[in-house]
């Protein structure tokens, strides 16, 4: 419900809203103090039990179309990607496991030893290896995987998608050095130089 404008009615019946006239005076008194949340939320819970005081419900009747594919893929994708890297991981023997917040961007932490855990951020691209590049934390122990759905890996359950692993801090200095808001993630990973992407997140696993 939304609070109900006052009108006024002219001698037409027509309706307007009422404006304040000074009839070229100069205003005598202050302008209107400006409510605190604290008084706006006392005056709506005043007008709980006074019809009057609102407007008729709005209804927004149900959307006769049926949802986009790519309204709900995006989301199963992304959910797929953070438990694909979660089960190579554990086939792998490391302690890892998913959270729930994701908080700092964290989806998956792995526990590496007593004490030392790593975090890692997962990323998912669809048909195709450039990175529209969003903000991301950098950090120690903190890495980004990107999970590369071909079109293929999306037909076919059975196709597996590629993964590339950056850490965090090493991933920012390559994006400045682009200075572009669109990289090729594959061509990042051979600047980098790492052969085997998962054993940076499971050496000396506990």
């Amino acid at each position: 419900h939304r609070r109900r404008q006052t009108f006024g009615v002219d001698r037409r019946g027509r309706r307007y809203t009422p404006v304040a006239v000074h009839h070229r005076l100069g205003s005598m008194t202050s302008r209107k103090r400006k409510l605190t949340d604290d008084e706006i939320e006392a005056q709506v819970i005043a007008d709980l039990d006074d019809p009057s005081a609102w407007d008729e419900p709005i209804y927004v009747p149900p959307s006769k179309s049926p949802r986009p594919a790519w309204v709900t893929l995006g989301r199963h994708l992304e959910l797929s990607a953070r438990f694909h890297v979660l089960s190579i991981l554990h086939r792998l023997g490391a302690e890892a496991s998913l959270t729930n917040a994701h908080p700092e961007n964290v989806d998956i932490t792995v526990v590496q030893a007593p004490g030392r855990a790593i975090t890692i951020d997962v990323k998912t691209l669809v048909s195709t290896t450039k990175w529209f590049v969003q903000p991301f934390s950098a950090r120690k122990n903190h890495y980004v995987a990107f999970v590369l759905y071909s079109r293929k890996a999306l037909d076919n359950p059975a196709a597996t998608p590629d993964v590339v692993v950056f850490p965090s801090t090493r991933l920012r200095e390559l994006v400045e050095l682009q200075a572009s808001t669109t990289v090729n993630i594959q061509t990042l990973a051979r600047e980098l130089g790492i052969n085997d992407h998962w054993e940076q997140l499971v050496a000396d696993a506990a």
